[in-house]
């Protein structure tokens, strides 16, 4: 673990102490020299969140306190009917929903947990001292761990099939699958199988199902395998499951929520993703959207009607240029 690395997790378990002790300010100020050395780090900002939700919470209390009578003052209390019965509090947190900060993080720790199939004491101590802190219920735990678990299992097979294995059978157990997670995971691998056979995975973007249609038939045809959708929020379902090698995607998506441009940055966002090649395609021929997919990073753009030739030509030298780049880390 690097320097800066092991002082985030000394910092981060201080967080934890000092709000368990009830020292809210020391538990910001803490999280404020983490942010300090890693602005981006994911822990950092759900304990943040978190920290504040518990400041906000105590300022009510206290403010509630404070309008309640004080012991010299006479109210009388509303009769109670004796057929009623006095409800009991209804747990909030099973109702709530995590925010994306929160969400990030705990999905973060059960991938980092659960990527070799095997859970130690001291990693299950992690999972259980972060549901505490962020009042993670135990249908929200349950429902992410099983995302995790699934994931993980399919990023097993592919780091397996890389290394030269065929059979996955011990991995069922390994991963804790239950056989109706089996059969909902089939799919998904033989898919994974089929991509790992192929020259790489493409993840293609466009609200035109005819386009994607031809898209895909050209990719196929030439050594290929095709992840093809219409919407940049079903795109991102598919990335939990599905590593592509390189995007190709549309600017604009119709009416709906997110665009080219709103789906290329939530995708950079996501860390294994931040190198990946992303290619822009539009019928636009626009200096302005082509100027503001450079300042985002955007690797290449083309415009439609596609030449079929310039694609594959694209395709082949983003991907020959990561792998080169890969080999020399490698090495």
């Amino acid at each position: 673990m690097s320097e800066p690395s092991k002082n985030i997790s000394e910092l981060l378990r201080e967080v934890d102490k000092v709000v368990k002790a009830g020292n809210l300010d020391q538990a910001t100020k803490l999280i404020e020299n983490i942010l300090e050395i890693n602005p981006k780090n994911i822990y950092a900002r759900a304990y943040s969140e978190r920290v504040s939700a518990l400041i906000n919470e105590k300022k009510e209390k206290e403010g509630s306190s404070a309008s309640q009578p004080s012991p010299k003052q006479h109210v009388q209390a509303a009769p109670t009917l004796p057929e009623e019965k006095k409800s009991e509090p209804v747990p909030t947190v099973l109702h709530r929903k995590l925010s994306d900060a929160i969400l990030e993080a705990y999905k973060k720790l059960l991938d980092e947990v659960w990527i070799d199939g095997h859970i130690t004491p001291f990693e299950q101590e992690r999972i259980n001292a972060m549901q505490t802190f962020f009042a993670v219920s135990k249908d929200e735990h349950d429902y992410l761990e099983q995302n995790a678990r699934m994931t993980c299992y399919l990023n097993a097979i592919k780091n397996g099939w890389n290394k030269g294995l065929r059979d996955f059978a011990g991995l069922k157990g390994q991963f804790q699958l239950t056989d109706d997670e089996e059969l909902i995971l089939q799919p998904k691998v033989d898919r994974l199988i089929k991509s790992l056979n192929s020259k790489g995975v493409i993840l293609a973007l466009d609200d035109d199902e005819h386009f994607l249609l031809l898209i895909e038939m050209l990719l196929k045809k030439n050594g290929y395998h095709s992840l093809t959708t219409t919407s940049g929020e079903e795109a991102l379902t598919l990335l939990e499951h599905f590593s592509p090698d390189l995007v190709l995607c549309d600017i604009a998506f119709g009416h709906q929520n997110m665009n080219g441009f709103m789906f290329y940055e939530k995708f950079r966002s996501i860390e294994r993703f931040a190198s990946t090649p992303f290619i822009f395609i539009s019928a636009l021929n626009q200096k302005e959207l082509f100027r503001t997919g450079k300042k985002l990073g955007v690797d290449d753009y083309l415009t439609k009607p596609i030449d079929n030739d310039l694609l594959l030509a694209a395709v082949e030298g983003r991907l020959r240029r990561v792998r080169e780049m890969q080999r020399t880390i490698d090495i």
